[in-house]
């Protein structure tokens, strides 16, 4: 693991009609461990990014066509660590940036195939959550997870999510 994080995910929060979170479906690709899985828009730093928050909201605006401004960040999450149980590892930095409404996406088809806005409500409410198998793994390997739309969020989205709700 590095001392410095290097990627970033944007969790963006809409705050009505209802409190809501944008998750993407990242698209199908054999260079990527998390592929067809939900995640935060997000990704690695780019050389030319001067910082992780440019990174996150670079990652953004590529994915989803969301541009939001630097100073529209509400905080900034301890750094943590993603990867599979043999990696690849990798340090991700999170930032949080509160919306108004759920804001349009005009998604790229080669990092998303799906947005959704999803309320905090139906994330925060445990009977949702549950053991799955998830895909790309043996069946009998269950992980804590949320069915959105016949996908499970799962993993370090899931993990990540979880605990910056817990920690509110």
């Amino acid at each position: 693991m590095t001392a410095e994080p290097e990627a970033a995910v944007a969790i963006v929060r809409a705050q009505s009609p209802e409190e809501s979170i944008l998750l993407i479906r990242r698209a199908e690709r054999k260079d990527d461990p998390w592929s067809g899985h939900w995640s935060f828009p997000g990704g690695r730093r780019d050389p030319q990014d001067p910082d992780l928050l440019h990174t996150a909201l670079r990652e953004l605006d590529e994915e989803c066509g969301i541009r939001l401004e630097r100073g529209s960040l509400e905080t900034a999450l301890a750094p943590t660590v993603a990867g599979r149980a043999a990696g690849p590892f990798l340090t991700v930095a999170a930032f949080v940036f509160p919306v108004a409404a759920p804001l349009p996406t005009v998604l790229d088809p080669r990092e998303a195939v799906e947005a959704l806005w999803v309320p905090v409500s139906l994330l925060e409410d445990r009977t949702r959550h549950s053991l799955q198998s998830v895909p790309g793994l043996p069946a009998q390997h269950q992980f804590p997870a949320i069915d959105l739309r016949g996908v499970p969020l799962w993993g370090f989205t899931y993990r990540l999510l979880t605990e910056w709700l817990a920690s509110r």
